[in-house]
């Protein structure tokens, strides 16, 4: 399989540049674009000038389609990798993997058996700096505090999409970028505890702003917390995280991360940058099928955290994680 085919599923923000960055990058050919959206769908497709599918299901039993490509909103996720993994097909997914539990572990029972590749879109896999923190993490003795904190007054560029639980879920499972990290650094974690608000919430699932607090113990050692806010008071967004391990703490100041024990403070220096694209990296986990199974399971583990977040606050209780 010298060239993949791809289709992608999706004609917003993050598919118009799936579909910019894979028909620019050797070894693919971009055969079709699937979208419920009458208007940016067709668009789209006729701009890369390849097929429109109004209906995503219809891709799957296709022949001259290798791997699908999902930019869709996140309530669709879960069954388009699980129909993806029933066909045999190649994934490419936007995070999350899925919104829903019962998807989310129907993947991970499926995948490890599956032909079908699944990369998804986290960068840290790539990211000089992260590989760099996680070498230097595993160096300083056991996680006590992980903490992050995400402040913003923007909605973003779709509040329609971004502000919507059903569409999006909960923050803590929007931003499970945020959270991928901390799970590949430290593993996976046993209870999530967490607790939402959110102003001017209407009775379709959109709201005006929100303020989203993650608790979680690791099953290794530690516990981490993730707090954003969004769509509120504040001249200019801002972030805050400090890893706080045995031996010493991150901290994470002016786009730098700084080790501090004691004694000093001194400048993480990051290895060389990684110069290969998520793209670029798919290509090869369907060529060589190697690496990426850690990858994946780091991101079901994160998924699982958002999940279990959001089920902690419709119970207002700690949620346990088997």
């Amino acid at each position: 399989m010298n060239n993949i085919r791809i289709a992608i599923i999706g004609s917003g923000g993050m598919a118009k540049r799936n579909a910019q960055v894979f028909s620019q990058t050797e070894g693919y050919s971009l055969v079709a674009i699937a979208a419920r959206n009458p208007h940016t769908g067709p668009a789209l497709a006729q701009e890369h000038q390849v097929e429109f599918v109004p209906q995503w299901q219809s891709l799957y039993e296709r022949k001259d389609i290798d791997a699908i490509v999902i930019a869709s909103n996140n309530e669709s996720h879960g069954q388009m990798v699980l129909s993806a993994l029933e066909t045999g097909k190649h994934i490419f997914c936007e995070y999350p993997m899925a919104r829903d539990l019962d998807e989310l572990l129907k993947i991970e029972t499926k995948y490890d058996t599956s032909k079908s590749v699944i990369r998804v879109s986290h960068n840290e896999p790539l990211s000089a700096e992260h590989q760099t923190l996680k070498s230097q993490v595993q160096q300083m003795g056991n996680l006590l505090s992980a903490f992050f904190t995400r402040l913003t007054p923007s909605q973003g560029a779709r509040p329609e999409a971004l502000f919507n639980l059903p569409l999006s879920g909960p923050p803590s499972l929007f931003f499970v970028y945020h959270i991928y990290p901390y799970i590949d650094l430290f593993g996976p974690v046993a209870w999530v505890k967490a607790g939402a608000e959110y102003e001017g919430l209407q009775k379709n699932g959109q709201y005006q702003s929100f303020v989203n607090t993650v608790t979680a113990g690791f099953k290794n050692s530690g516990l981490a917390q993730w707090n954003w806010a969004g769509g509120i008071e504040i001249e200019q967004a801002e972030e805050y995280e400090r890893l706080v391990l045995s031996k010493g703490t991150f901290m994470y100041t002016n786009n730098t991360w700084q080790i501090s024990t004691q004694e000093k403070t001194r400048v993480m220096t990051t290895r060389s940058a990684i110069k290969k694209s998520l793209a670029e990296q798919f290509l090869d986990d369907i060529h060589s099928t190697t690496h990426w199974r850690t990858d994946t399971q780091v991101a079901i583990n994160a998924t699982r955290v958002g999940l279990a977040a959001e089920k902690s606050v419709n119970e207002k209780r700690r949620v346990d994680i088997t």
